[in-house]
C-alpha cells in the first residue's frame, strides 16, 4: 500500500516539475489523464503516455514556477491501488500572473504504475492567470 503511496508522491513532485522526460517507469502506457473542470478540457480522459506527455510539456510552458504544499496522500482502505490526494498549489505564470489553487485527485494504480489521474479543481484561478 505504500508504495503507491510514495508512487503518488513522487508523481506530484513530477508534475510540478512539468518534467515529463521523467514518466518513464513512473506511469502506464496507457495513461489517462482528466481534469473535468479545467477551462478547453475534452469530456472525456486523454490516453495515452505519448498524448499525455505532450499536454502537459504544452501547458507547462506557461508556468515560472509551481509548487503543491499542503498535501495529503491516501490509499483507499479496501483497494491499495487506490489513492487519493488534497493539496494545494502555489505558482506563477511566465507573465508574472500569480496563481493558487486546491484540488482533490483520485490515482489509480496498476502493477505499480500509475494508470489513471483523475483531478477536480477550482477553474476561476486558471481563467484568472491565464
Amino acid at each position: 500500500m505504500s508504495n503507491n503511496v510514495d508512487a503518488a508522491r513522487q508523481w506530484l513532485g513530477v508534475l510540478a516539475k512539468g518534467d515529463v522526460t521523467t514518466w518513464d517507469g513512473l506511469l502506464s502506457p496507457d495513461f489517462a489523464l482528466h481534469a473535468p473542470l479545467m477551462p478547453g478540457e475534452a469530456d472525456t480522459p486523454t490516453v495515452g503516455l505519448e498524448t499525455n506527455r505532450a499536454r502537459v510539456g504544452a501547458l507547462w510552458q506557461g508556468w515560472e514556477t509551481f509548487e503543491f504544499h499542503d498535501t495529503e496522500i491516501h490509499a483507499a482502505a479496501d483497494d491499495p491501488n487506490l489513492v487519493f490526494v488534497t493539496t494545494r498549489s502555489t505558482a506563477k505564470t511566465v507573465w508574472g500572473a500569480p496563481y493558487q489553487n486546491s484540488y482533490f485527485i483520485r490515482l489509480t494504480f496498476r502493477d505499480g504504475a500509475l494508470v489513471e489521474h483523475l483531478e477536480y479543481m477550482d477553474p476561476r484561478p486558471i481563467l484568472a492567470a491565464f
